[in-house]
């Protein structure tokens, strides 16, 4: 599949033109599910919970660039930016993080945008600062730092414009990672998630 998602943006490229233009864009989103990494116990006077990082989920923040032109059904979108997930308790805290580069090829109908490219992944790390004791209860280490490296995967994505400028819209993400230390030993980051985009100068644009 990831095969089929890097032909479709190379395609993609062949079909731009010189009448294309690069347009700002800044995009939000949160995604859901991956391999858990860390689970998070909290105690407090209504009782007990857990939270769960997970290898695909968290708030992400991109900006790039849109390369296309108003009369054309084909655009391209280049994005980098910064995906995280984190949660605290008394004793410490656990935070993941990477830094996504991505290519997208998008196909313009009406008022939907359907397409697909790939992405690759910087740093991902797993950081935790809780105490960590033996089975003897003798102190160990002050937590865990988990780093990965960086990975290449697939992204399918669809959008809904709600204004010129403004796109909403379902991401999803294949993607794996290789624990530095033990490459066998890995985590998937496969996720489902909700983005927002905003495309500065598309006032006045018309899908065809």
């Amino acid at each position: 599949m990831l095969k089929k998602i890097s032909l479709l943006t190379l395609l993609t490229l062949g079909t731009l033109s010189a009448e294309d233009t690069l347009k700002p864009i800044l995009q939000m989103g949160y995604d859901f599910g991956g391999t858990k990494l860390a689970t998070i116990t909290h105690e407090d006077y209504y009782g007990r919970s857990t939270y769960d990082i997970r290898a695909g989920e968290g708030l992400s923040f991109e900006a790039g660039a849109v390369l296309g032109n108003d009369n054309s059904n084909m655009e391209l979108q280049l994005l980098i930016g910064y995906k995280f997930d984190s949660d605290s308790a008394d004793n410490g805290d656990v935070t993941w993080d990477v830094v996504p580069f991505t290519a997208l090829a998008m196909f313009k109908s009406n008022k939907w945008k359907f397409g697909g490219g790939v992405t690759y992944h910087l740093n991902p790390e797993l950081d935790s600062s809780f105490p960590i004791y033996d089975g003897d209860n003798n102190f160990v280490s002050n937590g865990v730092n988990d780093k990965y490296n960086n990975a290449f995967g697939g992204v399918i994505k669809m959008q809904y414009r709600a204004t010129p400028s403004l796109d909403i819209g379902l991401k999803g993400t294949l993607i794996e990672y290789e624990l530095k230390d033990d490459p066998s030993i890995t985590a998937k980051g496969n996720s489902i998630g909700i983005v927002v985009s905003y495309t500065f100068g598309n006032e006045r644009s018309e899908f065809r």
